[in-house]
């Protein structure tokens, strides 16, 4: 099995993700595929080296090199649809184990097709023009959320705002939109890319990724001083997401007096396919604070829950 045969039987079978197990022994390969959420069991190949090093070629990855943590991308383009495929390679004591991350094309919906209730539809749509504040989208991977920030920036691409996105990679290419991707060759990471925003006067900034305390600060200072934010975190709950800040120590009063939104989702899937659920928590505070993160946490009534159907 070549690397196009793989791509394009994992596509088929609508995974989002390929594991590979090197057996150094056989020189043969473990397939596995994950989909709908479930792993499936595929046959085992021979001449496993030869696939890992199309792989590595196609990611720009050092061939040579079996011992090292390696991570690259690259991007395969099945029946008009172009994937992007994250990989990443560490050493195990059978081989290097392979897991490949298939990032479909994104769907291009409206907000009001992502599956959010007429109330939450309303809350998002009032919230992204704001001229200014802190969205947050937050839950598992291939949840959705990407989908859900390019719902929201097609909405606000009006040609009258300048928008900047940080994505890793560029997904979808948007006209209108000015899209960067990290760099670590370079040493451009998010938080290099969101500094030199704020001196390029925009008005929209979507970060794909918050992964640190300081992009995360740097996020809000960039709500706090006139700009809308949006961004997306790994958190199993919209409350979690409030842990996490308060974990990584940002300024409390600034998220406080930022934050407008933050949605969690996640996706259920059946043997028909998946369907995303949301959940929102809108702040109700106003012009009185709350006294900290504790209280943020502990105190229901601080909050309005938009939960899904």
């Amino acid at each position: 099995m070549n690397l196009d045969k793989l791509m394009r039987t994992a596509i088929q079978a609508r995974a989002s993700d390929i594991h590979l197990l090197q057996l150094e022994e056989t020189d043969s390969i473990q397939i596995r595929f994950r989909s709908l959420g479930q792993v499936q069991e595929m046959k085992q190949l021979q001449h496993g080296s030869t696939l890992i090093n199309r792989i590595k070629i196609a990611a720009d990855l050092n061939v040579a090199e079996s011992r090292r943590i390696q991570e690259g991308q690259f991007s395969i383009s099945l029946d008009g649809s172009q994937y992007f495929v994250r990989v990443s390679i560490i050493k195990s004591e059978e081989g290097e184990k392979l897991a490949l991350r298939i990032l479909s094309p994104i769907n291009n919906l409206r907000v009001n097709q992502l599956g959010l209730t007429t109330e939450q539809t309303y809350t998002l749509q009032h919230c992204i023009h704001q001229p200014s504040g802190l969205i947050l989208v937050c839950g598992a991977t291939g949840s959705g959320k990407t989908t859900t920030l390019y719902s929201c920036l097609e909405a606000l691409n009006d040609g009258k705002k300048t928008i900047f996105t940080i994505e890793d990679p560029v997904e979808l290419p948007v006209e209108g939109i000015y899209q960067f991707e990290p760099n670590e060759l370079l040493n451009i990471d998010t938080f290099a890319l969101l500094k030199a925003f704020l001196r390029q006067d925009p008005d929209i900034i979507m970060v794909g990724e918050i992964r640190d305390a300081k992009t995360a600060d740097l996020a809000i200072s960039a709500a706090l001083t006139g700009h809308l934010v949006l961004a997306t975190l790994h958190t199993n709950s919209a409350l979690n997401t409030i842990h996490r800040l308060h974990n990584w120590q940002v300024d409390f009063f600034s998220t406080a007096s930022t934050l407008k939104l933050i949605i969690h989702q996640s996706m259920t899937f059946t043997h028909s396919g998946h369907r995303p659920h949301f959940t929102m928590i809108q702040p109700t505070w106003l012009e009185q604070l709350p006294p900290s993160y504790q209280a943020l946490i502990e105190r229901p009534e601080l909050w309005k829950y938009l939960r899904g159907e």
